[in-house]
């Protein structure tokens, strides 16, 4: 494989979706407490946008990168993210459900914010390290490759039913997937522009 400027390896790939996702709940953050069609239907969208980002990205990790860290990293490290995704999934399932006229709706934006920005100061602060210290460059460029492919076809809506482990997530992956595109088609969500 020849190597290019860019290539990114997997801890520039998953740093990137954690940037989005966050200036995704700084303009959330910036509507808390606001009402009017036009703040309740962009407060819906950005949590839809970030819910689809988070699924996917959730999906690639625990399908392509965790593994790696339970095998040569920190199997703990690995476990504890995996526990963090599923408290995030819940989060993002009640959201589905609700209509940002509720008045519990920025509270659980907000806790969904909180758990996602622990989350990933969590894999920043270690995990991303750790991973850089145990694989080459070469196998960090692939591992970007393969969560790129993952997240291609990954689910779009959160399904805390599904367990954390990969080869699980890997093989309901899929169907879940479609399901959720097709219905994403129907409903338009995601479809929305800021």
């Amino acid at each position: 494989m020849t190597q290019t400027d860019s290539q990114r390896d997997v801890v520039d790939l998953l740093s990137a979706d954690h940037r989005e996702f966050d200036r995704i709940f700084t303009e959330l953050e910036g509507l808390f407490g606001q009402s009017g069609p036009d703040v309740l239907r962009r407060k819906r969208e950005l949590v839809d946008e970030v819910t689809i980002g988070l699924v996917k990205h959730s999906v690639a990790e625990e399908t392509r990168v965790y593994p790696k860290v339970e095998q040569q990293v920190d199997r703990e490290e690995a476990e504890s993210s995996k526990h963090e995704h599923a408290e995030a999934e819940e989060t993002m399932k009640r959201l589905e459900r609700m209509d940002p006229e509720d008045p519990q709706f920025d509270t659980e934006v907000a806790t969904l914010i909180r758990e996602i920005r622990h989350h990933v100061e969590h894999e920043e602060s270690r995990m991303f390290t750790e991973l850089r210290a145990s694989f080459t460059r070469e196998q960090l460029v692939e591992m970007a490759q393969d969560v790129e492919r993952v997240k291609a076809m990954a689910p779009t809506r959160a399904h805390p039913m599904t367990p954390n482990e990969g080869a699980v997530r890997a093989v309901a992956g899929p169907l879940a997937s479609m399901i959720d595109h097709l219905r994403d088609a129907v409903s338009g969500r995601g479809k929305h522009t800021g």
